[in-house]
């Protein structure tokens, strides 16, 4: 009975690792074509960084692409601050990118340009080998833009760190 109920978890184990692929921007705007508040997907290559008990610093390459389909690329930096421990390798992370000004009746922005700023909120992340997380972050343009990234690396080499505390974000045009 055991080898049959350990064969079950490693399926579904297996099952579900397939089923957490991290979604494209394209995919991400498909799927919220609809949305009154959705505007459009940013895809960002973080780098690696090592925490020191307290706090790390991420580099970021971003295109944000609009549901519309044009596109402005970014670059920035994501600061944590809380338990950080250990170290992660450089990755991928796609973010869903909210205006608030659809949920009080204004027009949500079509202009790429909209998401450079500063940004604040929270983050949490666990790597061990593979890796998963979320943030949520608040700023930008008048301050009505939200992020909100869910992290799933199944590298196998994403490193092996605990994170949980509140992120810093700054974002600016790029070329």
């Amino acid at each position: 009975m055991n080898k049959s109920l350990s064969a079950a978890v490693a399926a579904t184990l297996a099952m579900a690792a397939g089923a957490c692929q991290q979604p494209t921007a394209q995919q991400l705007n498909t799927a919220n074509a609809n949305s009154q508040v959705y505007i459009g997907a940013l895809s960002c290559k973080v780098s690696g960084s090592t925490g020191y008990v307290f706090g790390s610093t991420k580099n970021l390459s971003c295109v944000y692409l609009t549901k519309e389909g044009v596109s402005q690329a970014y670059t920035g930096e994501i600061r944590k601050f809380g338990i950080d421990l250990g170290y992660t390798r450089a990755g991928h992370m796609v973010w869903h990118v909210y205006q608030l000004g659809g949920l009080v009746g204004q027009s949500t922005s079509t202009n790429p340009k909209v998401l450079a700023g500063n940004y604040g909120g929270e983050q949490a992340s666990i790597a061990a080998q593979s890796s998963a997380g979320g943030n949520w972050l608040y700023g930008g343009s008048n301050n009505q833009i939200v992020l909100q990234a869910t992290q799933i690396q199944d590298s196998r080499n994403a490193g092996y760190n605990l994170a949980y505390g509140i992120a810093e974000m700054s974002l600016t045009l790029g070329n």
